[in-house]
């Protein structure tokens, strides 16, 4: 029986190449968009799966709800939490700190950068990582200690071989020197230390004198709990709230605390980590989530385009019956029953499934790291996890594929067969069946086509939406360390001296801000008591010339008006004086101002501290197109007596190629600070994390829509290709009667383009209910215009004539006679 399966597989094979090779082609198309998407899919919802004792460690989340700004959680705890939750919550068996940091080293003049972590010395405790050197009971207990990554220990030293060896790291234009106590294993799945170079420990100085390890309003990090039982999880989480009336509670006047009600303002969560990669996606702060729905539809493509695979072979499986209907009724008239040949069209399709599936397998190594590029993942072809599935898609695709027509092939008559002068068609339900699955086909390619035309629409938008700023010629640089007034003087006038530069400012806030600072005010001439709770940033001469903002009422700080030199940091912290402030769109529609002009003039205050509106500005987006603008209060600095906090330098530039002016001033920059990296980038480079997310995630439905069309296109021709033998006697007839080529063509391809057009009118309802669902989790976004769907559909239907426009042509064009004559 073997042996006639594949002997009937070689033999339609060499009488009908082309629905084989289609066939063929088709299925292994499918079969490598579903493993290699798969391998996708797997790859994220492996993350963090791989830590040892994974289901007892969870990190501790900060809810927020303060007056003005919508409530949001944040993956930042304060520090002052831990040595209380230690205390009150027996349930807790370790806990860690994290701060996020970048140190550098410096060799030959340049700057190498690491992603790094400063941690508490129990760290390995909490996350029990292989170290390929050193012991993690003891690697991070020493001050000076100094955890590498195999492949940051390559980059230093050449080799693994490190334990011992000296390091100078610069954090901050501050050098400290380490030594190398460990090797940490390169991780095999993604988790949140995967990209983890450098581990040292949280310096002593910083935790007794920095503001995030000493308040409950402030915090740098992030804060991971081990706990004796998953079970304690619940537990714990119940009596958080109880916690922080207990913990965060105090006076006004005492800074460390929240207030005396300060559950009405913030909370604390716990999540474990094994639901963090996909959680973060609506969180503050949380990097390189990824947004589940999308994860799962882009399974769902694979799904689809091995599902749109099988409707294509059935589709051209049935239209290849009627050339096989004699060979069927030859063998049932000498003796071979329903069965046997019912399981040799099984065994034909399960065969052709098979080495569809291999040559899917071998496409599948070839697409895997083009799509691993698409999505910024490290995705690799698992076999551990792709050779167990191959059985089941074979076996799926065999049977998804095999079993109607195998059924079709095998009840034909004899009789009636062999006495006809046609072929049989089929009658009208598998013309019907034809004509479905047609319908099904493009109707999901066509959402694909249309969810991805949106999707690029909106990527385009947000990426070159308006961001309240001028772009286009300005670079951005790294904070500068130093709170020494005479040093920011002196690298302002470095940076001013560098020919090409236009405007130079100094702003505690840009692009992608590293650090954040709020503060609550009140419209102090209002008897509504309206408090908004603002981002404050403080800005330097020349900054409306560097960064262009859009004035929308008022005016701008001006030097000649006192009152527009903003506090020192003791005024803001203390809350005294009066100054001038800006404030941006946003704050001026929270203090319930129905134009930016009405804002013009009014006092809000925060304790003392008396701030009058003297300009409204547009919103600066200078965060995720996720996330909303926060409403803002704007300060003036002179530099003539109040040094910055970690200023960040912006330069208007023309003239100069851009990466030309970038060398310029990091050289200037070098001048001044020679142990700290300038970092000078375009915009669009500061922000591409914003959008680069979205970006690859497009390609991913780009690449499906692409295949779901191709496949789609492969079950038209299959119609087209069966029209052009079971119809060649109608056609003849027709011209015989008077119908010209014309009427012809136009005939067959509306009959061909009917279910391409109900497809159409499917596909639109649910693309729009998917689109909009997705454009909500922007702050900006386009509207959803017919256009996205009409040019979509457009494109669908002119792929379609493409199709099945040279079997039309045959057809239109054949000589009657001819036709005639074979009948």
């Amino acid at each position: 029986m073997l042996s006639s399966i594949f002997d009937g597989t070689v033999r339609e094979a060499r009488r009908h190449p082309l629905h084989t090779t289609l066939n063929v082609f088709g299925l292994a198309l499918g079969v490598c968009v579903f493993l290699t998407l798969s391998l996708l899919v797997r790859y994220e919802y492996s993350y963090n799966t791989s830590i040892p004792d994974v289901d007892r460690i969870v990190r501790v989340d900060s809810h927020w709800a303060q007056v003005g700004t919508a409530p949001y959680e944040t993956v930042s705890a304060p520090f002052r939490a831990v040595p209380f939750l230690r205390e009150d919550f027996p349930e807790i068996e370790k806990a860690v700190r994290v701060v996020p940091t970048t140190l550098q080293i410096k060799r030959e003049g340049s700057f190498s950068s690491f992603t790094s972590y400063q941690v508490d010395s129990n760290f390995f405790q909490v996350f029990n990582f292989r170290l390929l050197q050193g012991n993690p009971a003891n690697a991070l207990a020493r001050p000076d200690g100094l955890v590498l990554s195999e492949q940051a220990a390559h980059r230093m030293f050449g080799t693994v071989d490190a334990v011992g060896r000296k390091v100078e790291l610069i954090n901050d234009g501050k050098k400290t020197e380490h030594v190398v106590t460990g090797v940490l294993s390169r991780q095999s799945d993604p988790g949140i230390f995967s990209d983890t170079e450098i581990l040292v420990p949280i310096p002593t100085e910083d935790a007794n004198t920095k503001a995030c390890y000493q308040r409950w309003g402030s915090s740098c990090g992030e804060i991971y709990l081990k706990l004796v039982n998953a079970e304690d999880i619940s537990n714990i989480s119940q009596r958080l709230r109880d916690f922080v009336i207990h913990r965060a509670s105090g006076s006004d006047s005492d800074d460390s605390s929240l207030g005396a009600h300060p559950d009405k303002q913030f909370s604390l969560s716990l999540l474990p980590i094994t639901q963090q990669h996909f959680h973060d996606i609506t969180v503050r702060g949380g990097e390189g989530a990824a947004d589940q729905n999308v994860v799962n539809s882009i399974g769902v493509i694979g799904l689809l385009a091995l599902g749109l695979a099988c409707a294509n072979a059935i589709n051209l499986a049935t239209a290849r019956a009627m050339l096989r209907a004699r060979e069927v009724a030859v063998c049932k008239t000498l003796g071979a029953s329903r069965q046997r040949l019912f399981t040799q069209f099984m065994g034909e399709a399960l065969l052709t499934a098979t080495i569809a599936c291999l040559i899917g397998l071998a496409l599948c190594e070839i697409l895997t790291p083009i799509v691993a590029v698409m999505s910024g993942e490290a995705v690799s072809v698992r076999y551990s996890f792709v050779l167990p599935l191959l059985p089941i898609i074979v076996i799926g695709t065999g049977l998804a594929s095999g079993t109607y027509p195998a059924t079709v092939l095998s009840r034909y008559r004899p009789a009636a067969v062999l006495a006809a002068a046609r072929m049989p068609s089929g009658g009208r339900l598998e013309a019907k069946l034809r004509n479905a699955l047609v319908v099904v086909q493009f109707a999901i390619a066509v959402t694909i086509v249309i969810c991805t035309f949106v999707i690029d629409s909106q990527t385009a938008f947000i990426r070159n939406a308006d961001r309240g700023y001028a772009m286009s010629g300005l670079l951005v640089g790294s904070p500068l360390p130093s709170q020494d007034i005479t040093v920011q003087r002196k690298v302002l006038n470095a940076l001013h001296s560098v020919r090409g530069v236009r405007a130079l400012a100094f702003g505690e806030l840009g692009p992608n801000p590293p650090n954040q600072n709020r503060s609550t005010y009140k419209l102090a001439d209002s008897k509504d008591r309206v408090r908004v709770h603002l981002l404050l940033d403080r800005v330097g001469p020349d900054y409306f010339n560097t960064y262009k903002p859009h004035l929308l009422a008022g005016r701008w700080f001006d030097p000649k008006y006192g009152q527009d030199e903003g506090p020192d940091n003791q005024a803001l912290e203390n809350g005294v004086g009066n100054f001038n402030v800006v404030v941006n769109g946003t704050a001026a529609m929270r203090f319930g101002f129905t134009t930016p002009d009405a804002a013009i003039g009014h006092v809000i205050s925060d304790q003392a501290l008396r701030a009058t509106i003297i300009g409204v500005v547009a919103d600066f987006r200078f965060v995720s197109p996720h996330e909303p603008v926060a409403p803002e209060i704007i300060y003036y600095n002179s530099l003539a007596h109040t040094p910055f906090d970690d200023p960040i330098p912006a330069i208007r530039f023309d003239g100069v190629s851009t990466p030309d002016m970038i060398s310029r001033l990091n050289r200037a920059w070098a001048s001044v600070l020679p142990d700290t990296p300038a970092k000078f980038q375009s915009v669009d480079d500061r922000t591409q994390e914003f959008y680069q997310g979205d970006e690859r995630r497009g390609r991913i439905f780009t690449l499906g829509a692409i295949t779901a069309l191709l496949i789609a296109c492969m079950g038209l021709f299959s119609l087209a290709s069966f029209a052009a033998v079971r119809r060649n006697h109608e056609i003849g007839i027709r011209k015989t009667l008077g119908a010209s080529a014309q009427q012809v063509i136009l005939l067959l391809l509306g009959d061909f383009l009917r279910p391409v057009l109900l497809a159409c009118m499917i596909a639109s309802p649910i693309a729009w209910v998917t689109m909009r669902s997705w454009l909500s989790g922007f702050d900006q976004r386009i509207a959803l215009s017919p256009h996205h769907f009409l040019i979509a559909i457009a494109g669908a239907l002119f792929i379609s004539v493409l199709t099945v426009l040279g079997q039309t042509l045959r057809l239109a064009r054949a000589e009657p006679a001819r036709a005639l004559r074979v009948e």
